[in-house]
């Protein structure tokens, strides 16, 4: 069973486990899945993950469980809604897996459950340093203290901790990466918040798929494995980008702090309006500070490996090209 299974990991994870022979119960919210979820081995279900009773008929029969599923974005406009689908529908899908007997369930977590990156990348072990900025993080950590609890009561689990996703695959809000790269790519003037020295950890999707299936054949239980890339600075993504794509676009830095009144500004008007907003405090705090990760141990205990970057951003570049043309046709 994949939670999720209509979303940019998810439908990923659900064809490459289908076209390997395996059955999957494809759990989803939306009629619309239908058409992102055609192949003979995968059987659709549709329910909620607040709603026990179409979590444990999707997962009748099954041996495995990737709960992929949750609210990946880092602003709402009830707060809620993160605990809810993040933790409360966490611990739904974990009630249900123990219930029905699974024998291993692998949960989708984020390096965003750490923060920055002082002196070294992070590891499985670093704690966190300082306090939540935002509500996504915090939501995605108590789901994994669930997690966690869930396996001293007999449940098998392994959490898995992408950090910044890119490359083909649906459009959806979590591809904030995607969306990047579309920007600076597709403007003729970019304006990019931040500091263009601040390192960050990015991850090749398939990467993160395969890392998903290694964790289900080989992770220890109990344990949680990083899943992710190359660490790199903006300086470096941009001029990767700039030379792949030959774009001669202008890009412009904003400063911190005239950035964070802008995205306070944002706010304002979000919960005035009825839009969401352009950007957000915590993302500001995302681009101007190291988030810089070591993928040590998933390489060691799994077998992980990682796309170099540049060859990833040639893929992914040229997926958002015939993206972008087909949707200005």
């Amino acid at each position: 069973m994949i939670t999720g299974a209509s979303g940019y990991i998810g439908n990923k994870l659900a064809h490459i486990l289908a076209d390997r022979g395996h059955e999957i119960h494809a759990f989803v919210r939306s009629t619309s899945a239908d058409k992102i979820l055609q192949n003979d081995h995968i059987r659709i279900f549709y329910g909620d993950i607040l709603d026990p009773a179409t979590i444990t008929r999707a997962m009748e029969g099954c041996q495995q469980v990737y709960h992929t599923a949750g609210l990946a974005r880092l602003w709402t406009r009830d707060p809620q809604e993160f605990y809810q689908l993040n933790v409360t529908g966490t611990e739904n899908v974990l009630t249900a897996a123990l219930a029905t007997g699974v024998k291993k369930l692998v949960y989708t977590s984020s390096c965003g459950v750490w923060a920055s990156s002082v002196v070294h990348p992070l590891t499985e072990t670093d704690p966190r340093i300082n306090s939540f900025d935002n509500d996504y993080d915090l939501s995605k950590c108590l789901a994994e203290k669930s997690v966690r609890e869930y396996s001293h009561h007999g449940l098998y689990t392994v959490i898995v901790n992408p950090p910044r996703v890119y490359g083909p695959g649906l459009m959806r809000h979590s591809n904030a990466v995607n969306r990047f790269l579309l920007y600076i790519t597709k403007n003729k003037i970019a304006f990019v918040p931040g500091n263009f020295e601040a390192e960050a950890n990015y991850a090749y999707i398939d990467d993160v798929v395969n890392g998903h299936i290694l964790a289900m054949e080989k992770g220890l239980a109990g344990e949680r494995y990083i899943l992710g890339g190359e660490n790199a600075s903006y300086s470096r993504i941009i001029q990767l980008v700039r030379k792949i794509s030959e774009a001669r676009n202008l890009l412009i830095k904003i400063p911190r702090p005239i950035a964070r009144l802008f995205s306070w500004i944002e706010i304002c008007r979000a919960r005035l309006g009825n839009h969401e907003p352009v950007i957000v405090p915590s993302v500001i705090n995302r681009l101007t500070e190291s988030k810089t990760f070591d993928c040590t141990k998933a390489i060691r205990q799994l077998g992980y490996t990682i796309t170099p970057l540049e060859k990833g951003l040639v893929i992914t570049l040229k997926h958002l090209n015939s993206f972008y043309a087909q949707r200005n046709q």
